[in-house]
């Protein structure tokens, strides 16, 4: 299940586990310490008082004891408290005024801790009151410390109790505390996790647009500079992209030298054959040529071309430098050109080869126009849709699908060998657009290009 989780969840699984089971070591460390604090505070007040009880002790030649002074301070005055005192001689027996009488039941003392290394500063071991726990007068819990001491050569044995509630109260207040500043903290470190994720994961969404904007053409590579972890991932993706497009380039250039060389002494031998005695011979032969030709140009720039298309071509300047050139080189006979598109109207495809579709269609118009040539584009969804227009004759229906095949000419007075709209109508269709050729409002023809927009 976590293989499919993104990175984000997966780190966020991680920290959530590994905080709670610390919060949770966390919790049992901190209560053992807690219990040990307040066991010890107790042990050290019930000590302090079987001190001062030995203190004040006295015995007479029959063993009989008694106190010197009041030993009942708080809390072991309150009555049936649990905080009791008991001093156990031969003759008899003193009892803290807590216990109204009664008589602290026999328990069995703990069993000394091991022994440590001793120190100068310290009670010896034997010394030291031991612990036992067991039920009071009321079956209540108690905490006991007994001390076994001899006071005029008579043994006695003192003991002083505390309720085990003096025990866990405090430390069920203090646990709890600490439970709910432990649950704040926790949270508070989740919620520092999540920021540290997403600011952690942020150059990995920079990448992505990065790769996005190499994908749409608006950049040509990755930026370089990136972190650390991630730049050996960014040179290779350059280098990825540096290569396909040095094939690619290497893929157009070799199309466009085979289409060009080919195209010219193609169409003089058609010519040619066209006014020889025995044309029918060699004309089918010519005609499988040139299909050979196309499709495999067609497969090559098809492969060149496959997957994303990166590049980009704003087509405002490409149209105003063919417009100026071709005004220039129909110096002769005045045309107005008029260009209608916006200046960020882009197409996804390669700069040459709309340099090509849209001179063949701009040159037919200005070969044919009377006075006029007009260039429109507009942004339709995902296509650009380009009109070039003339104010020349145009063409009847019947012939407008004629021109269009390769080689096909209406006018063989006129230059050229009538391949440049079957070559713009080809590469059209293979960026995914097309071409068509309807009547103009200026009176002559119309083109109506379809490209990809970018």
């Amino acid at each position: 299940m976590l293989g499919d989780a993104s990175l984000s969840r997966r780190l966020l699984i991680a920290a959530g586990f590994f905080i709670a089971v610390a919060m949770v070591i966390a919790t049992v460390l901190i209560g053992f310490v807690l219990h040990r604090f307040v066991q010890g505070q107790i042990d050290q007040r019930l000590d302090t008082q079987i001190v001062f009880l030995s203190s004040m002790l006295r015995a007479d030649g029959n063993g009989r004891i008694s106190l010197v002074g009041n030993a009942d301070g708080p809390p072991f005055e309150r009555p049936h408290r649990g905080w009791y005192w008991q001093v156990t001689g031969p003759a008899n027996t003193l009892r803290s005024a807590s216990l109204e009488g009664d008589d602290i039941a026999r328990v069995a003392p703990a069993e000394p801790a091991p022994p440590s290394r001793p120190r100068e500063d310290r009670e010896p071991r034997d010394k030291r009151p031991r612990p036992a726990d067991g039920p009071g007068p009321g079956d209540e819990p108690l905490h006991f410390r007994i001390k076994q001491v001899a006071v005029s050569g008579a043994p006695l044995t003192i003991v002083a109790s505390a309720p085990r509630a003096a025990v866990w109260g405090p430390l069920r207040e203090a646990m709890t505390t600490l439970g709910f500043s432990l649950a704040v903290l926790g949270l508070a470190l989740v919620t520092a996790m999540m920021f540290q994720i997403r600011l952690g994961l942020r150059p990995l969404e920079r990448l992505r647009r990065a790769v996005a904007d190499v994908r749409r053409g608006a950049i040509e590579r990755v930026p370089a500079r990136q972190p650390q972890e991630i730049q050996p991932l960014v040179v290779e993706l350059n280098g990825l992209l540096d290569e396909n497009a040095a094939n690619l380039e290497r893929a157009r250039r070799h199309v466009a030298n085979l289409a060009h060389g080919l195209k010219t002494p193609l169409a003089t031998l058609a010519i040619a054959v066209s006014g020889a005695r025995d044309p029918a011979t060699l004309q089918p032969l010519i005609g499988l040529m040139e299909r050979r030709i196309r499709h495999h140009l067609g497969r090559a720039r098809s492969a060149a071309l496959s997957g994303p298309v990166r590049t980009q071509t704003l087509i405002a300047p490409r149209l105003a430098d063919l417009g100026a050139v071709l005004g220039k080189i129909n110096a002769a006979k005045p045309v107005l050109f008029a260009l209608d598109v916006p200046h960020d109207c882009a197409v996804a495809c390669e700069q040459q080869d709309f340099d090509e579709m849209a001179g063949n269609l701009m040159e037919n118009g200005f070969k044919w126009a009377h006075g006029k040539v007009a260039v429109h584009a507009v942004r339709e969804g995902r296509m650009v849709v380009l009109s070039f227009e003339d104010d020349g004759n145009g063409l009847p229906t019947a012939q407008r699908e004629q021109v269009l095949r390769p080689g096909e000419r209406l006018d063989e007075s006129a230059p050229g060998f009538g391949f440049g709209l079957s070559i713009t109508s080809e590469l059209a269709e293979l960026y995914g657009g097309d071409l068509r050729l309807v009547e103009s409002p200026l009176g002559g023809l119309r083109a109506i290009l379809r490209l990809p927009a970018a």
